[in-house]
């Protein structure tokens, strides 16, 4: 039989490789991969490349100011709401969370005690999955350098603060908010920046038309190549969701992840029927109300009953059908491709659907879900809260950096750029060339 410290090293081993290996990785596929080729398809192809490039470029950056600036102001300030970060932003503690404080190996402890590059590696992940949802709101008439600048501004400030709120013990936090991978504070967030974008830089030319401005419908290149990027997503949700827990020790593994992966399977399939059933079955909503499920479900994974989240899904993917409606033709704002409706509305909605599905009389965990009215009233109000404020700071700072970058003329291309193609235009190169952009 293993001694205690011998169990310990087992499991803090484990721990870092949950933490640098499985869920990393599956984040980081879907955020490159899945992103880029779900919103290629969904452009012309004049714009392919473009697009392309600015999910693989985007978060290069980000990437970078996170690690110096944005994982301190999330986990090393003390302050609720914002503050300076209490430690050097570059640490060089590479144990996990379970031993960085104990100085094994002869090497010092910690003072943060939270494994600083192993955490730092994963939460680097959730960052650049929120920069890689905002080009979507912007695309087809985005300029190269504006964004790469929105996407430093997104990773060193406007994300880490509400990270700190939720997930580095700032305010909302110590209220017993819950949002177990991101609901709120990778997608609420994300798709909230792309509408402020999307507002700030006004529609792609031809988009509304006339006095009534009748939105027009531009359809994406290729069906395949968003079907695929969409599975490629799906596929990272489980880093996402499953690489969310903070295994810390096996009871957590034993009673969550089980949990947490069929809630989050249920969710995508109620979201891919529910956007499917009010879209006359078209393909691609379908697919996009397969990602409105996964949203949903970010929140309240490891607490919802897994026919709780298929109940979840469904409605997510009608939130979605619906919010892409009303943004076209109620507010004409071109959210070019239908960030706010999936990751903002469905994340308030997963948010909300956390205290809604959290009552233990609904099947909710036994152990995560709440047992009492009270509490479970008060959940639902503290969601509430939550969803709000992070919309508040998301769209306050989204318009403030937005308009800085309009005035700068770092936002938006040109129109002859624009009705041109940006792959040719701005980085001389085509996507199809062989097809000469006969149908652009």
């Amino acid at each position: 039989m293993m001694t205690l410290d011998q169990a310990t090293e087992t499991w803090a081993a484990f721990q870092q490789n949950f933490f640098v290996g499985w869920a990393p990785v599956a984040i980081f596929i879907m955020a490159t991969a899945g992103f880029a080729l779900f919103y290629a398809g969904m452009v012309r192809k004049k714009n392919v490349t473009h697009t392309i490039l600015q999910i693989n470029v985007g978060w290069t950056l980000a990437f970078v100011v996170y690690f110096i600036i944005g994982f301190p102001l999330a986990y090393y300030v003390s302050a609720p709401v914002f503050g300076l970060p209490q430690f050097i932003p570059t640490i060089a503690n590479p144990l996990p969370p379970l031993l960085s404080e104990t100085g094994a190996y002869g090497l010092p402890a910690s003072p943060s005690g939270i494994g600083d590059l192993a955490t730092w590696f994963k939460m680097g992940m959730f960052a650049i999955t929120t920069v890689g949802i905002v080009p979507g709101g912007l695309a087809e008439r985005d300029k190269f350098w504006g964004w790469i600048l929105a996407a430093a501004g997104i990773a060193g400030l406007i994300y880490p603060v509400v990270e700190h709120w939720v997930w580095g013990g700032g305010w909302l936090s110590e209220i017993g908010f819950i949002d177990y991978a991101g609901s709120g504070v990778v997608h609420l967030v994300g798709g909230t920046l792309a509408l402020t974008g999307a507002y700030v830089i006004g529609p792609r030319i031809g988009k509304f038309v006339g006095d009534k401005k009748i939105p027009r419908t531009f359809f994406g290149h290729s069906i395949p190549l968003s079907v695929l990027g969409a599975w490629l997503l799906a596929f990272g949700w489980f880093g996402f969701n499953v690489g969310s827990s903070v295994a810390a020790d096996p009871m957590t593994i034993n009673i969550e992840l089980a949990w947490v992966s069929l809630t989050t399977a249920m969710c995508m399939a109620g979201g891919m029927f529910g956007a499917a059933i009010t879209s006359r079955g078209h393909v691609l909503t379908s697919m996009v109300g397969l990602l409105a499920g996964a949203v949903a479900i970010c929140s309240g994974a490891a607490v919802v009953h897994p026919l709780a989240g298929f109940v979840i899904g469904i409605i997510a993917g009608i939130i979605t059908t619906f919010t892409i409606g009303f943004i076209d033709h109620k507010l004409h704002i071109d959210d070019a491709l239908g960030c706010f409706p999936v990751h903002a509305a469905c994340g308030i909605w997963g948010l909300l659907a956390t205290g809604i599905f959290g009552y233990t009389a609904f099947g909710a965990h036994p152990i995560y879900g709440f047992a009492d009215v009270s509490t479970w009233i008060s959940q639902i109000g503290i969601q509430a809260i939550g969803a709000v404020s992070i919309l508040a700071w998301a769209g306050a700072m989204g318009l403030i950096m937005f308009t800085i970058l309009k005035k700068l003329n770092l936002l938006r291309a040109t129109r002859d750029e624009e009705l041109y193609g940006l792959d040719i235009a701005i980085h001389k190169t085509l996507a199809y060339p062989e097809d000469m952009m006969d149908d652009k």
